[in-house]
């Protein structure tokens, strides 16, 4: 016998407390785990991050079970509170930071 996975639930979706229920389940199954980093991708970020100057790079980080890239120039890089600020006004922690990588 196989297995129908959410299939199985659709008819339930006729209510409207199911259909989010249901909506926030298959978002919960979405979700990974945090990729561990080497310590040579460590020193690679920590790298990159004291050699910067300026430019656009892609940055991925993990948050809430998602790996996030975004493309974009930081603005600051604040070392005591361990966090980047980019240009957009979006903040990305250090132990969200999965790489960091120039164009």
């Amino acid at each position: 016998m196989s297995d129908r996975g959410m299939k199985k639930w659709a008819p339930y979706k006729s209510l409207v407390e199911h259909g989010y229920a249901l909506n926030d389940l298959s978002e919960e199954n979405k979700k990974i785990e945090k990729p561990k980093l080497s310590s040579e991708m460590m020193e690679e970020i920590n790298e990159i991050l004291c050699q910067y100057s300026g430019e656009e790079i892609n940055i991925s980080y993990y948050r809430n079970g998602v790996i996030n890239e975004i493309k974009s120039v930081i603005k600051k890089i604040d070392p005591f509170e361990k966090k980047l600020i980019l240009a957009n006004r979006k903040i990305i922690k250090f132990n969200e930071l999965i790489s960091i990588k120039y164009d």
